[in-house]
Order: structure tokens, then sequence, then C-alpha cells
């Protein structure tokens, strides 16, 4: 626990650095950072707010690519709340970035992420079978045949043959 506190406090030191340097990308970066140690620590309010930030500031200097991950980070936040909705439109809306930008990898993370938000919300199983499929042929593309499988892996588990 002191290590995730000592990295809370390492970040937002470089949040405030950056922007007092006005350094929109860093400052960005360093919200994006302390809101993924702030999901480890399971302090998802303050991990969804500094996600946001992140995203904000990431669209406001037109970097798509790292606002699709802040997107998809997001969507994480959003499923530790419970905030299943809206977990699995920032979910579908990270998919869809990161496919423009054609990061099959992150693009396999996406769709994992959104098929994990997909079970946890108790949703339809072909559904959540489609996502993790989706991961796998993303990670296929990207030629990270240990994540394709893993994702494959997936679409045998018991709750997506419920049906």
């Amino acid at each position: 626990m002191r290590r995730y506190d000592e990295a809370v406090h390492a970040h937002e030191t470089a949040r405030t650095l950056y922007q007092q340097t006005e350094d929109t990308r860093g400052e960005a970066n360093a919200w994006n950072n302390l809101g993924l140690t702030l999901q480890e620590l399971r302090r998802f309010d303050d991990a969804h707010d500094a996600h946001e930030t992140a995203r904000d500031l990431y669209q406001q200097i037109g970097d798509t690519h790292s606002e699709a991950m802040a997107w998809n980070n997001l969507g994480t936040a959003c499923r530790g709340l419970s905030r299943f909705e809206e977990a699995m439109a920032v979910g579908r809306q990270a998919v869809e970035m990161l496919v423009t930008a054609e990061d099959w990898f992150r693009t396999g993370e996406a769709w994992g992420e959104l098929a994990t938000t997909l079970t946890a919300a108790g949703g339809d199983s072909g559904q959540v079978r489609d996502a993790w499929n989706e991961s796998a042929a993303a990670y296929a593309r990207a030629g990270a045949d240990e994540e394709a499988a893993a994702s494959r892996a997936h679409t045998d588990s018991p709750e997506v043959l419920e049906e």
C-alpha cells in the first residue's frame, strides 16, 4: 500500500510541475498515470476524475491516440463504480478511436475491457463472446499471439457459455 501512496504523491508532484511549466501533454500523462494508480487503490471516484481530466487535456492538444487510451481507462474506473452503462459507452468510444488509429494491440485491450464490463453488468453472453472475439482478432492483427489466445480462452468461460 505504501508504494501506491508514494506513486500517488509522485504523480501529483509531476502533474503540478507540468502545470507550472504549461506542458499540457506532460500534465495529461501525469493525470492518466495518477488515475491508474488510484484504480489500483480502488479509489474509483478519484480515478474517474483523473482520467476525465487526462482525456480533456488530450482533446485540447489534439492527441487522439492518447485520448483513446484515457477513454479506455475511464471505462475501467466507471466499471469500478458499477456505472456499467457509462462504462460500456466509454469503452465503445475507446475501441472506435483505437481502431481508427490502427493500434491493434490497444484495440485488443479495449475490447477485453469492454467484455469484462459486459460480464460485470450481467450482459448478454453473445455480446460478451463477440467482444472477446474482437479482442482476440485485434491482438492477432497486432501479432500478439499470447494475448489473442487468452482472449479466445475467455469465450469458453462458464459466464460466456451460459445462455
